[in-house]
């Protein structure tokens, strides 16, 4: 066979490699990119619990498909309601560089902090991503969390055909997985189970405590099936462990039987392992302080007191990013 004729199948080997590897990069947001941009209205909602509060789950601009608010504008919002702080949450990218400027020019002195999500977009899990975070100046990064919208449980559920990031094979954890979970421990950082299996979340938390992680974070164990979805024996194994349960706002404000699931999980692990966050972010979704309002109003009307209410908006938070009790 001539030269002339192999060089001419390589290029075509490489075309369709290339054409194979673009039908199948596929990407979570795609599917929102056209999402009409729908504002929900400012309720200007206040709350005794919010204020001191600490939101670790807020999402923003600038991103991939449309969100409500730009980061600048989330955290000035926060602090006109009374925040002490807030974690901004992107699932593509870290963002401890975002909230240095936004803390440097938005709102000097409120508490902002960072974040890094093990996705696709950084490689997956990815240690020097991990690395990357905590070097950013400022030294504002705070929680990683495992994969979110790229993990192999939510894609596999879903039945699509993207790329996905696996932290698991043959019931064991990958050894990237292991490398972020002691980079986490070294650097002090707070870890975030994302949107893996539930048995892989317990798996993650086991081996975090062995390799030293001071605080662990549950991921919205109650969000749905598509992502890490528990029973109330896994909440329990997962507080018995020391890991902190997260209810997001629309946990406790959307469908009656969402809502007592989400109280019932309260009740089970209790106000000391759980935590209160927005999750906010999504056109056509409350802004993230009438969210937080929004679940305190649920909380205190189904029976739980202030202390408590001051343990899930304020205390639990503040230790999970390093900060004083005040």
């Amino acid at each position: 066979m001539s030269l002339r004729v192999l060089c001419g199948l390589c290029v075509l080997a490489l075309f369709l490699l290339n054409e194979q590897s673009g039908s199948n990069a596929q990407t979570h947001w795609e599917q929102y990119k056209n999402r009409p941009a729908t504002t929900v209205p400012d309720q200007h909602l206040t709350d005794p619990a919010i204020v001191g509060a600490i939101d670790l789950h807020a999402h923003h601009d600038p991103d991939s498909y449309p969100r409500d608010l730009d980061a600048f504008e989330v955290v000035k919002l926060a602090k006109e309601r009374g925040l002490r702080g807030i974690v901004l949450k992107n699932h593509w990218t870290e963002t401890a560089g975002l909230a240095y400027l936004a803390r440097k020019y938005a709102t000097p002195g409120f508490e902002v902090f960072g974040a890094v999500t093990l996705d696709t977009a950084v490689g997956g899990v990815n240690p020097q991503a991990v690395r990357y975070m905590v070097d950013v100046v400022g030294n504002r990064g705070r929680i990683v969390w495992m994969p979110t919208h790229d993990s192999e449980h939510e894609v596999t559920y879903n039945k699509e055909t993207r790329p996905f990031v696996r932290v698991s094979r043959d019931g064991q954890l990958l050894p990237e997985v292991l490398e972020v979970l002691s980079l986490i421990a070294q650097h002090d950082l707070t870890l975030a189970t994302g949107h893996v299996a539930a048995d892989e979340a317990l798996q993650i938390i086991r081996e975090a405590k062995r390799r030293g992680v001071q605080r662990i974070i549950l991921t919205h164990p109650l969000l749905g099936p598509q992502y890490t979805f528990m029973s109330s024996d896994q909440l329990r194994q997962a507080a018995t462990l020391g890991a902190f349960t997260e209810i997001v706002a629309r946990n406790l404000t959307g469908a009656p039987a969402d809502r007592m699931r989400a109280l019932d999980a309260i009740r089970l692990v209790g106000p000391e392992l759980t935590f209160i966050s927005s999750d906010s972010g999504l056109t056509g979704s409350p802004n993230h302080t009438d969210a937080l309002a929004q679940a305190a109003k649920v909380l205190r009307e189904a029976g739980f007191a202030e202390a408590a209410l001051t343990r899930m908006f304020k205390q639990n938070p503040a230790q999970l990013v390093k900060l004083p009790q005040l």
